[in-house]
């Protein structure tokens, strides 16, 4: 057996402890006897492997090399068990705070991620030393911001009280970004605001000025859009338009996640390739705007997952060898994975990105043979196969998660996609060169504008048909 096919085996392995420990809860006990288990298979081939390898009865028995590595994969199964059974009971430490759940308390924290401005109320993720992280919910203002310290007064809860909601698992859904406690509409006081943000603050402010500018230089639901699409600002968007994105399937443009990166990232190579680009400068084009749409969209850890997903599809094109990525993408699905278990049953956008980028790197290139006798103008045969192929991967986690089946989602990508990396490239020179003036923003907006109107107007159309979606 190939090397490569090896350490994919461990790797797979880690991923199928996690995905087990996730659905069922092993007693660390069984944990434990599985890792002495493994330990003793590797010994006793180690031990023998000088010796014939023949059982009684003259046949051959299971040879040493494969005895040690399914000794190794079943270890990497246990080490899955054991760092799921670490992460998953960390909310056991909460125990010996001195609070009591429900009732009122007092706490200062510091706002540690991008607050999360709805219409209608805000939320701000506060790290305190002893509580750890806290969903703190409150009103639109006053407004708070990244790095400020905040001192809290109100109930604490658990995300417990949600978790039956429409079968939503809230309590996870938080775990997963290591929030284990909400506090709704408390008092809240202004304790410290930095005079001099760090790194992440200010890419933070970054962003915010980059929207900025963009509902300078666009009106709505344009500019809202092009928000979303580009820095993934999907809060803003008007109701109609995003259950218009979601009756057709095409949510997935504004929700920054693999599956969108990986999608964008094709889309924008054959738009490179159809202007017959030497295929090194498709690579760093590519590979820089991935990078500054990174660093735009505020570099959160979904953002860095997501643009990892993308930069392996990149690579792999400049490669010119798509299966031969496999195992890096099962690599940096296990590292995601052992940082965060929770990431493989309790983030959609997790799964949506993995399973997308296989069926991008399997399945394109058989439906890419299967429409040869499509045209290619503007890329079309190959956004069709790629469109086709993430939207069959991805087909069971969307049923799902969502409820929901859209029955025209391949006629409104096939439809839109091609359009999103024109979209992209002016809305983003629009919105960089509208730091230095938005009169010259304005003259590179219009091509957008008329992508963005577009967009809108074909998914409109398609959502206003009948049977257009299926709810489950």
């Amino acid at each position: 057996m190939a090397k490569s096919k090896i350490f994919a085996l461990f790797l797979l392995s880690f991923i199928g402890g996690v995905f087990a420990y996730s659905t069922i809860k092993i007693p660390p006990a069984l944990i434990g006897g599985i890792f002495v288990f493994s330990f003793s298979i590797l010994a006793t081939a180690v031990l023998k492997r000088n010796k014939p390898d023949f059982s009684a009865r003259g046949g051959p028995v299971l040879g040493w090399k494969i005895k040690i590595i399914f000794g190794f994969c079943l270890l990497a199964l246990a080490f899955g068990f054991w760092r799921s059974f670490k992460v998953f009971n960390y909310a056991g430490s909460l125990a010996g705070a001195n609070f009591v759940i429900g009732e009122k308390i007092n706490f200062s924290g510091k706002i540690v991620e991008e607050p999360d401005r709805r219409s209608d109320f805000a939320q701000y993720v506060l790290e305190n030393g002893a509580l750890g992280r806290v969903l703190v919910k409150t009103k639109l203002y006053p407004e708070y911001f990244y790095g400020d310290i905040l001192k809290i007064n109100g109930k604490i809860e658990s995300p417990e009280s949600r978790a039956g909601e429409s079968g939503f698992d809230y309590k996870n859904y938080l775990a997963k970004d290591g929030i284990f406690l909400i506090s709704r509409y408390p008092k809240i006081d202004l304790i410290e605001r930095p005079a001099v943000k760090n790194f992440y603050g200010r890419l933070l402010e970054i962003k915010k000025s980059f929207v900025g500018v963009i509902n300078k230089i666009l009106l709505e639901p344009q500019a809202s859009f092009l928000a979303a699409l580009l820095v993934g600002a999907r809060r803003t968007l008007p109701a109609d338009l995003t259950d218009a994105f979601n009756i057709t399937g095409t949510s997935h443009i504004v929700a920054i996640s693999g599956y969108n990166i990986s999608i964008i990232s094709v889309m924008l190579l054959n738009f490179l390739g159809y202007l017959f680009l030497p295929r090194r400068l498709i690579f760093w084009v590519a590979g820089v705007c991935l990078v500054l749409f990174t660093l735009i969209a505020g570099a959160g850890a979904s953002v860095v997952r997501a643009a990892v997903m993308g930069g392996l599809l990149i690579l792999a094109r400049h490669e010119g060898r798509l299966y031969s990525i496999t195992n890096a993408i099962i690599f940096a699905a296990a590292v995601m994975l052992f940082l965060n278990p929770y990431l493989l049953r309790y983030d959609a956008g997790f799964q949506l990105s993995f399973l997308a980028t296989l069926g991008l790197v399997y399945l394109a290139p058989h439906f890419a043979s299967r429409f040869s006798r499509l045209p290619n103008f503007l890329s079309f045969r190959d956004n069709l196969a790629a469109t086709l192929s993430a939207r069959v991967a991805t087909l069971p986690v969307v049923l799902f998660s969502f409820n929901r089946f859209s029955l025209i989602a391949i006629l409104a990508n096939v439809l839109i996609l091609p359009a999103v990396p024109f979209t992209m490239l002016f809305g983003f020179l629009a919105g960089l060169t509208g730091f230095i003036s938005v009169k010259i923003a304005s003259i590179f907006i219009f091509p957008a504008w008329l992508a963005l109107s577009y967009q809108i107007w074909i998914v409109k159309i398609l959502s206003s048909l009948p049977f257009a979606s299926i709810s489950l």
